[in-house]
């Protein structure tokens, strides 16, 4: 089992983002309690969704945060490679998402093994195939 976390998700988590970051917290100790041998993954443009914001209020302390994250032992991050783009080509085309939106679907798609997709967006809901779990 892989749980592959969506850029708001390590957002709320990196930041501390209350009440999501408790949210987040519930969830993920639920679903690793289920399985044990759980993996995180996060897609390549996660990061750069997540630092923008940092970076253009020079907030060095949140950079370092994320990129500590982003260098975790053992997170898969899963490259933004012709596959995943075209597959997120045809979800924004079927379901109507948002590029980066696609890309983040299709990154977790392309995950071998069962994955769980958390996220605080419901339109990935709509992405059949696509085992989401949101966090209210």
């Amino acid at each position: 089992m892989t749980l592959f976390l969506d850029a708001n998700i390590i957002i709320y988590r990196v930041e501390a983002v209350e009440p999501f970051n408790q949210q987040v917290l519930a969830i993920v100790q639920k679903l690793v309690a289920l399985h044990p041998h759980a993996g995180f993954a996060v897609s390549r443009l996660s990061m750069m969704e997540c630092l923008v914001k940092p970076l253009r209020d020079q907030n060095n302390a949140d950079v370092e945060r994320y990129r500590g994250f982003f260098a975790s032992a053992g997170l898969q991050i899963v490259e933004v490679s012709s596959l995943v783009l075209e597959t997120a080509t045809l979800l924004r085309t079927r379901h109507g998402l948002r590029t980066p939106d696609a890309i983040q679907a299709a990154s977790a798609m392309s995950i071998n093994g069962p994955v769980t997709f958390l996220t605080g967006d419901e339109q990935f809901a709509k992405v059949p195939g696509l085992n989401v779990r949101l966090v209210p």
